[in-house]
């Protein structure tokens, strides 16, 4: 879990190439970040699930639409038993993250992270900060070089 300032930091130490993009204000939402100008096919959300009272990152593209079938099959016992699998609550995400909804980044998150297969299709990125007034841009290969341990899965519709 990490504040914008830390991310930044640890950026700079790690010397991975990123770019801070001015939103221009505080900056909820896919169709917000696209009005300020940003390429719509590099936004990239990191959406916190909690599954049976476990929480874990899921890093798609901001056009793409989460699929629960496929997320509770992934993360669900291979049992009859089904699992619960939803979205964190907004206080859970500031919890869990220390940063509200909206501003979550892969970068030292502090949780399991599974980004979609399609991300993968993509050179450039452009991800939440820890700051809802500022993103972040660089190359795909440099978020996941910064993230580290991530899996890749199919999560989206």
């Amino acid at each position: 879990m990490a504040n914008f300032l830390q991310i930044e930091e640890f950026l700079k130490v790690k010397q991975i190439p990123h770019q801070i993009v001015d939103l221009g204000g505080e900056v909820f939402t896919v169709d917000q970040v696209k009005k300020t100008g940003v390429e719509e096919d590099e936004i990239v959300k990191t959406l916190v699930i909690k599954t049976n009272n476990n929480f874990i990152a899921l890093v798609v593209r901001g056009c793409d639409r989460l699929d629960f079938k496929k997320v509770r099959r992934l993360f669900g016992p291979s049992t009859a038993l089904r699992v619960n699998c939803e979205l964190a609550k907004a206080d859970e995400v500031e919890k869990v993250c220390g940063v509200p909804v909206g501003a979550v980044c892969p970068i030292l998150l502090g949780v399991p992270l599974y980004f979609d297969r399609r991300v993968m299709n993509l050179t450039h990125v452009n991800i939440g900060s820890g700051d809802l007034t500022k993103g972040l841009e660089m190359k795909l290969s440099d978020l996941l070089a910064a993230v580290g341990k991530y899996q890749v899965e199919d999560l989206v519709i």
